[in-house]
């Protein structure tokens, strides 16, 4: 029999939902006030057990295809008619329906903003219950963002969601709403009850219970989050992971240990969901105000990590990417006394890669220039001296491999864009 990995779905979410409502974009915060109201407007609904287990889990990341500062302001308009309402849906859609046991969470997220007053020619029948009752949630969450006392908003949100019942919403989804709105505590806790006290006293989510090779195809979901999110980066995390674990395999490393620095390198970049695409494609130099942005990405990385036990014999090594040898880099300031080997050769491999890949402001060089780089970073103390001589040493074989692996990825990328820019839900 196949080895089983338990994967604790509460860690998941919560990790994954907390790591979006950091953003500095409008969504701050949103994820998790929208669960928190799905949840008591489910109380008056007659869901199964499972139901409302996936109506939580999908409220709790329903934005996740939002990429752009541009698309988020979108969603903070209560008449929900931009353009690119259904297409944020669409990508969160397309980009869960990859992993299987997410496919239903995909579905519920792809008919989020499908209102009872969207274009006929949509098939109702498609849309999940749990879908319609997150509509309902979601502009309850939107509308409470900015109150400083909850309670004093209270009477104007429920006006505002009841003016929409038969409009955009159903009708007896609203009139769910409105018994829990009666309630002060449905208002207390959406401005402060946490995901986690949710899941401990309220909705407990199941186990993932997987195989083991088929952890790769969740380590790929969390791939396609982080580099999907823009042109610019769609191919730079398969680049630093199939490089890392090359120069792993090279340096005579166990297969354990290749595997897992490759998960290490699909993973690192995944605090980037804080940072707007917008910086990503700045074809122009950041501000120091935008630096500070990227520089904070690590950390971000690092938290998410280490709230998923799955994933926390790698914690370090992918959050350690920007860290040097002569403790200048960031987040921690780590140094050459405290690196481990794969927290070096992930360094190592993040330079290589953004060096030999396309920037919205340069070209990429080819791999006996990015040498020249590296060797002077050896010099300066920040690199790996035997790692790069190693990279060095296997430099046609190592780039052939993430040329490959790159080609790879945009070829999904471009397979991706054009299922979202179909015009559908």
């Amino acid at each position: 029999m196949a080895e089983l990995l338990t994967i604790s779905l509460e860690e998941l979410v919560s990790s994954l939902s907390t790591l979006m409502d950091h953003t500095i974009a409008p969504l701050r915060d949103h994820h998790r006030r929208t669960a928190i109201a799905a949840y008591h407007i489910s109380i008056y609904l007659d869901l199964t057990w499972q139901q409302r287990h996936d109506l939580i889990f999908a409220s709790a990341i329903h934005d996740i295809g939002a990429f752009s500062v541009q698309e988020q302001q979108a969603l903070q308009d209560l008449r929900f008619e931009s353009q690119y309402i259904n297409r944020h849906a669409r990508a969160a859609y397309l980009l869960l329906k990859e992993f299987m046991y997410f496919e239903h969470i995909g579905e519920i997220l792809r008919y989020h903003h499908a209102y009872l007053n969207s274009p006929s020619e949509l098939d109702r029948n498609k849309i999940p219950l749990e879908s319609l009752i997150m509509q309902v949630a979601d502009q309850a969450a939107v509308l409470s963002g900015e109150s400083l006392n909850i309670l004093d908003s209270a009477a104007a949100i429920i006006n505002e969601v009841n003016r929409q019942s038969g409009v955009m919403f159903v009708p007896e989804i609203v009139d769910a709403f409105n018994k829990a709105a009666e309630k002060e505590n449905f208002w207390l806790d959406i401005k402060n009850m946490t995901l986690s006290s949710l899941f401990d006293e309220r909705v407990k989510l199941d186990n993932l219970h997987i195989k083991k090779n088929e952890l790769r195809g969740l380590v790929n979901l969390f791939r396609r989050i982080i580099d999907f999110r823009s042109e610019v980066t769609s191919t730079h995390t398969a680049g630093v992971a199939v490089v890392a674990a090359e120069l792993a395999k090279f340096h005579g490393r166990e297969d354990e240990t290749i595997r897992k620095i490759k998960i290490a390198g699909y993973l690192h970049d995944i605090g980037k969901l804080i940072v707007p695409s917008e910086i990503l494609e700045k074809p122009s130099k950041l501000t120091p105000q935008e630096f500070n942005i990227i520089r904070t990405h690590t950390y971000f990385t690092y938290e998410f990590l280490n709230t998923m036990s799955i994933f926390k014999d790698i914690r370090d090594w992918a959050s350690q990417h920007h860290e040097r040898l002569n403790g200048r880099g960031y987040p921690f300031h780590e140094n050459e006394k405290t690196l481990p080997f794969e927290s070096r050769a992930l360094a190592v491999a993040d330079v290589f890669t953004a060096l030999t890949e396309d920037r919205p402001y340069r070209k990429g060089v080819a791999g006996k220039d990015a040498m020249l780089v590296l060797d002077v970073d050896v010099q300066k103390g920040e690199l790996d001296g035997t790692l790069v001589n190693l990279l060095g040493a296997h430099l046609d074989e190592i780039n052939q491999a993430r040329i490959t692996s790159q080609q790879e990825s945009k070829k999904e990328y471009e397979a991706f864009v054009k299922e979202l820019n179909k015009e559908e839900f």
